[in-house]
């Protein structure tokens, strides 16, 4: 892409945080209210890996993210859209002579359906391999890059407009993301619309990311207290063997929901070496909290019931996932 200079903010009809959950793209909403960008004109988007609605499959993601999401919008009074693809990551790993899922998204209450109608029938039943190239590592542009493209280039609000788009990548995370511009033409930049794609974090440091959760005293994503180091999917194809362990010990279900499922299509997420019960059992679970606080982060995660009121945190703590580098990250 295209480096380019940003508008003045106020110039933006609309400007989208495209927003995981994690401490990176929160710190991208921190930073934006900071600046004195008035909370009515962002939006935070969410791309649900799991699917939405009646074809939500319970698969690879945290079950508490989306009203995670929810509550921070609701306390900062942003408003909050969530977009997937039918089915999710699961449909899309399971997708046998047949097109990609189509695209779904909320506007106002009601749920918009864009079909997809383009591209090659084909099989997948491969895990995404664990690879800095996309058209491998399909699981991020089939269920997250693409999906938010496509509401954004069809989306009929967005029409003759200005937006900028704010994504949370650092460069500190890997050599890869080291190479990325703070600003450049967006990908659904055209002739109908203006797009302008902005990293504002792109130079922070890890330790100033949580700088700005202790001045807030606010509460992280569930997943960092017990001791994860980025919340992305719960089941994310980038785990050490660490978080494997931690997996199966908080959520064994949903660790052996895995286990099957790579027994079923007779390939391993961690491209075909070890299983994921031989990878679980080369970690450890010590970062796991060991006190009371356990049961509390762990109800917390794996439920979809997240409120508002338990965001400032009356004694905040660095939580166990903190500063522990990129490893498990993305490449």
């Amino acid at each position: 892409m295209k480096k380019v200079d940003l508008l003045p903010f106020q110039d933006y009809d609309h400007i989208i945080i495209s927003e995981s959950g994690g401490k990176d793209s929160m710190a991208c909403l921190f930073y934006l209210l900071d600046l004195g960008i008035e909370p009515q004109k962002i939006e935070m988007w969410h791309q649900s890996v799991d699917g939405g609605h009646d074809d939500l499959i319970e698969f690879m993601d945290w079950p508490v993210t989306e009203s995670y999401i929810e509550a921070v919008g609701q306390h900062f009074g942003i408003n909050t859209s969530f977009q997937w693809r039918e089915g999710g990551i699961y449909n899309e790993l399971m997708r046998k002579d047949s097109l990609t899922g189509d695209v779904y998204y909320c506007d106002n209450g009601k749920l918009v359906k864009l079909p997809t109608r383009n591209g090659k029938r084909s099989t997948r039943h491969k895990w995404p391999a664990m690879s800095p190239d996309l058209r491998v590592r399909w699981c991020s542009p089939y269920v997250k890059i693409d999906v938010f493209r496509r509401v954004l280039n069809n989306h009929p609000r967005f029409k003759d407009k200005k937006v900028l788009v704010v994504t949370g990548e650092r460069r500190e995370e890997s050599p890869n993301r080291a190479k990325y511009f703070e600003t450049e033409i967006h990908a659904c930049n055209s002739k109908k619309r203006l797009v302008h794609a902005w990293r504002p974090v792109i130079d922070w440091s890890e330790q100033r990311i949580w700088d700005e959760y202790e001045k807030r005293r606010f509460l992280p994503h569930p997943a960092y207290l017990l001791g994860w180091n980025r919340t992305s999917c719960f089941g994310c194809i980038f785990s050490t063997a660490d978080l494997w362990a931690m997996m199966r010990e908080i959520a064994p279900e949903r660790f052996n929901k895995l286990v099957e499922k790579e027994k079923e299509l007779n390939h391993t997420i961690d491209t075909n070496r070890l299983t994921l019960e031989q990878k679980a059992n080369l970690g450890a679970i010590e970062r796991l909290p060991k006190d009371r606080r356990l049961s509390k982060w762990v109800k917390l995660a794996l439920s979809r019931n997240f409120r508002k009121d338990d965001l400032i945190m009356e004694n905040w703590e660095l939580p166990a996932g903190a500063l522990l580098g990129a490893n498990g990250g993305p490449v």
